[in-house]
């Protein structure tokens, strides 16, 4: 029969290690916390970019869309794209930019080679 002395002992020790490991975990909760609102920025500034580079294509390439209700007012800028799968178009071309010394963007694309 365990004494009441030893049974204290015995459950403050595991107290402590409960104490720790609850500690340790919110340690671990707080790196978590701090990479998903570093990603979550990454995401955003990612986000950013691809709207910034469809804005300028469809500036460059697009035509202006009017309101057909008032055809003398122009709505914007539009370019239709014909529907695609992101999974295949990832597949099967592969996609590189680089900025030319005259300042403009010049992007590339390719099919990728499965011969590598």
């Amino acid at each position: 029969m365990e004494r009441n002395v030893d049974k204290i002992k015995r459950l403050e020790h595991e107290l402590g290690r409960w104490r720790k490991k609850v500690a340790d975990t919110a340690k671990e909760n707080e790196k978590l916390r701090e990479a998903l609102a570093q990603a979550d920025v990454g995401n955003q500034e990612t986000q950013a970019l691809v709207d910034a580079v469809l804005t300028a294509v469809v500036l460059e390439h697009g035509e202006q869309a009017m309101d057909p209700d008032a055809p003398e007012t122009a709505l914007g800028w539009r370019l239709a794209v014909p529907f695609f799968s992101v999974k295949e178009m990832r597949e099967k071309y592969e996609i590189h930019a680089r900025r030319s010394e005259d300042g403009k963007y010049i992007l590339g694309v390719m099919e990728r080679r499965s011969d590598l």
